[in-house]
């Protein structure tokens, strides 16, 4: 079965029962931690797909890894994805709750990186003109990255602008080389 079916499948039923619970806000900070942690910490997924180490173990692991204080909700949600023999789905599960609790919430995830740090009235302005719903919420994001030279790129969801110099020297560089 393919992973993206299964994350998406734990990931919406952990959090239909967190939202019973009234915890899927903390349980979605839990699973940002835990995301990041996998990210971070390489011997994390090891540990996980190791056949030595118990259920318990990788139980607790998990749950140090998410910050150590987490819900019933969260330890719970562990356990479950742990028992059925789905722990290397961990990180894509963490990372699909988020995407459907920013889903059922309404929040759209907005990136913008630049050379210079922008000025916080720049970035409500783009909060502005990008979102036109003024009920939805908005995850902004201000990142600065001197690799792109000048311009900016924005990231919207699944959706990319990229006006940096970085991307029309490549640009250009395509050009010359099919020319």
């Amino acid at each position: 079965m393919n992973a993206g079916i299964i994350s998406s499948r734990y990931a919406k039923a952990i959090y239909q029962y967190a939202s019973e619970c009234k915890e899927e806000s903390r349980l979605r900070d839990e699973m940002k931690i835990l995301s990041e942690q996998f990210s971070s910490v390489h011997l994390l997924k090891k540990v996980l797909d190791d056949p030595t180490v118990s259920t318990a173990e990788k139980v607790n692991v998990l749950i140090t890894a998410a910050g150590g204080d987490v819900s019933n909700t969260g330890k719970k949600a562990i356990r479950l994805v742990i028992e059925s023999g789905r722990a290397h789905y961990m990180q894509n599960i963490a990372l699909m709750y988020d995407k459907i609790y920013r889903k059922a919430k309404n929040i759209n995830v907005m990136k913008l990186t630049m050379v210079n740090p922008a000025e916080t009235e720049m970035q409500r302005e783009l909060v502005d003109l990008v979102i036109k719903d003024k009920s939805e919420k908005t995850d902004f994001t201000a990142t600065i990255d001197p690799d792109i030279i000048g311009g900016f790129v924005l990231e919207v969801e699944d959706l990319r602008l990229d006006a940096s110099v970085k991307n029309q020297l490549n640009q250009l560089r395509l050009k010359l080389i099919r020319n």
